[in-house]
């Protein structure tokens, strides 16, 4: 069983990519990155008095030490990682301890057929209900979805040890949404 992987709509918290970044680099294709990239400096909404959250999803996934350490404890080995630093807006604060994620793995595997959606583009849509057939997913435990290359997609077990893996529930910034399967 999968889900998606989605930013939690109740942080107010932002994290934005910086502008200006080569028009070859995407973390989009779910290949491998190969061009050199100097380290980048995201910003944020928040001041030094607040916790950034530990996922923040968009075309460049953000992600937290300790989020990428449970992924990857939990047997997610497709992630292509760059530290980056976060700063504020507001008031110049400084984060470290960040990564852009590049996730290896864009997987056709969307059944259009019992999906609510738009096509965007040829071969491109915006699903408001995702079907995927999992016989297609060759087992992957994370992924991106290739018909909707924003949509990041986790195996059922890689959710369920986040939350058994952070009883307090400490990691912010992440949902889950219900795919039909």
């Amino acid at each position: 069983m999968y889900f998606q992987l989605k930013r939690d709509k109740f942080i107010t918290i932002g994290i934005v990519e910086p502008e200006g970044l080569p028009l070859d680099l995407s973390f989009l294709r779910g290949a491998v990155i190969k061009t050199s990239i100097a380290p980048m400096v995201f910003t944020t909404n928040a001041n030094s008095q607040e916790s950034l959250p530990d996922f923040s999803g968009g075309s460049i996934p953000v992600m937290s030490q300790r989020f990428l350490t449970l992924l990857m404890r939990a047997g997610v080995d497709n992630l292509q990682t760059f530290p980056i630093v976060i700063k504020s807006e507001i008031d110049g604060t400084k984060w470290d301890g960040f990564f852009a994620v590049n996730i290896l793995g864009l997987i056709q595997c969307a059944d259009l057929a019992a999906s609510d959606y738009s096509e965007i583009f040829h071969g491109l849509y915006d699903f408001d209900v995702l079907a995927i057939d999992t016989s297609k997913t060759n087992d992957m435990l994370f992924f991106r979805l290739q018909e909707s290359p924003s949509t990041i997609i986790m195996h059922k077990s890689i959710g369920k040890y986040l939350m058994e893996n952070d009883p307090n529930q400490m990691l912010t910034g992440w949902d889950i949404e219900e795919i039909v399967q």
